[in-house]
């Protein structure tokens, strides 16, 4: 094996293990803005629904923190 090849597999990780954790946060996000919902305006919204509804309003910011 190259260094090369072992290069571009350890970098290859890296962008997988990057992308891993921005999906747990984001699901973490979805929970927090679930409970918001029901703590705040008294929507009890199911899981599926408070990922939609936070992915519309807050997906296309996410990554800019």
């Amino acid at each position: 094996m190259s260094s090369g090849t072992a290069n571009s597999t350890i970098d290859t990780l890296s962008g997988q293990d990057a992308f891993r954790m921005r999906m747990e946060e984001q699901c973490r996000q979805i929970l927090h803005y679930r409970q918001v919902m029901r703590r705040e305006s008294g929507r009890n919204v199911s899981s599926d629904e408070a990922a939609l509804e936070w992915i519309e309003r807050f997906a296309a910011t996410f990554d800019q923190s």
